[in-house]
């Protein structure tokens, strides 16, 4: 029974390789496309483009791994079904509840891997791919102590960022205001600066000094509000995309934000909806042992992916609406967002009995006529 086991959790992940592999290039290739506009920009040549689509495909995993588990699990397990093996191991006893449990086991370990793919592989390679932006693109050197160090000038203003903290908050800010003729006129230092709307940013820890002649006035602020203190390009290059941040990242960021009395709403979306993934891959694998095995076993293999195709993608779309109506009418994020992924999850369960559940029926039916 071990080898039956392993021979089908095999199947099973030896059929998610081709899936992978077919939908990672199409959407690194749109991917591709999009970073290719930014070549002659600074130094950034085609060569980047390709490196930052490279750093950038582990997140682009993660992404995927629901749908592949779905696709692939026809896949791998629909070889074995239209070579009479699973018919085979039914004749032999084994339930399919029984048959569900190394698919389980597969999906558990994939669940595994995306957390681990979540925290450490993909804001790693992130963080790589936005530094080769701001290197290429904005000419910014990193120093030998990591440091960030990014430098850059807005009409009389010079900006410089020391470091960024979670990947979010800009941390050892300075803004040098000059003059008519290029005289300082105003230093601003802030230890922080957070995004909280479009091109505006709150500045904590401020000092003000407000240079005139040979004098010099100081003024400690606890915060005030900047407009337009990086351009929404170098925004997206310093601050990480919230779906590339681990999640422990994410709660220390909402802890930081809740510290400060900012909103966190959205912030916990993103996070409910990194963990829903682990779910989703769980639920979408055991899927695909049902369709196989249920009614629909008289299908073909090309019309038991294109099935799936269709339950992954109404999946995907229930999750983004889900995830946007969390945000649009401020609903419980962790609510919202898991429901869809845990009731999928339950009906692949179920699904595993349900034939078993009607045969008991039926016999408790006709022993009660006998």
């Amino acid at each position: 029974m071990i080898l039956l086991d392993r021979y089908i959790a095999a199947n099973f992940l030896k059929g998610m390789l081709p899936v992978m592999v077919l939908l990672l290039a199409l959407f690194s290739f749109l991917a591709l496309a999009e970073e290719l506009e930014n070549v002659g920009q600074g130094t950034f040549r085609q060569v980047d483009a390709f490196l930052v689509v490279l750093y950038t495909s582990p997140r682009r995993i993660v992404d995927l791994m629901p749908v592949t588990a779905l696709l692939g699990g026809l896949m791998g397990l629909g070889a074995m079904a239209n070579h009479q093996e699973l018919i085979a191991a039914r004749a032999a006893g084994l339930s399919k509840a029984r048959m569900a449990r190394p698919v389980f086991q597969a999906t558990l370990l994939l669940a595994v891997m995306v957390v681990l793919m979540q925290s450490i592989l993909v804001p790693a390679s992130e963080r790589s791919a936005s530094s080769l932006r701001l290197k290429a693109i904005e000419s910014t050197s990193m120093g030998s102590s990591s440091r960030l160090d990014f430098w850059t000038r807005s009409g009389q203003n010079f900006v410089h960022v020391g470091d960024v903290l979670f990947n979010q908050v800009l941390e050892d800010v300075e803004i040098y205001q000059t003059g008519d003729r290029g005289k300082l006129k105003t230093f601003i230092q802030a230890d922080q600066a957070t995004i909280v709307g479009a091109d505006t940013w709150m500045l904590e820890g401020v000092t003000r000094t407000e240079l005139s002649g040979m004098s010099a006035q100081e003024q400690q602020l606890e915060q005030i509000e900047w407009q337009n203190l990086l351009t929404r390009e170098q925004t997206d290059i310093l601050i990480l995309p919230l779906e590339a941040l681990a999640p422990h990242e994410l709660v220390l960021y909402i802890r930081h934000l809740r510290d400060n009395g900012l909103d966190t709403h959205h912030y916990r979306v993103v996070f409910w909806k990194q963990i829903s993934i682990a779910i989703s891959v769980i639920a979408m694998g055991l899927l695909s042992l049902p369709l196989l095995v249920g009614s629909t076993r008289g299908m073909s293999a090309s019309q038991r992916v294109l099935l799936g195709g269709i339950l992954g993608i109404v999946f995907y779309l229930m999750q983004q609406v889900t995830g946007n109506l969390a945000g649009l009418l401020n609903l419980v994020p962790s609510v919202t967002i898991l429901t869809p992924v845990l009731v999928l999850l339950m009906i692949s369960v179920l699904a595993q009995y349900w034939p078993g559940l009607r045969k008991s029926r039926s016999a408790s039916k006709l022993r009660t006529q006998a």
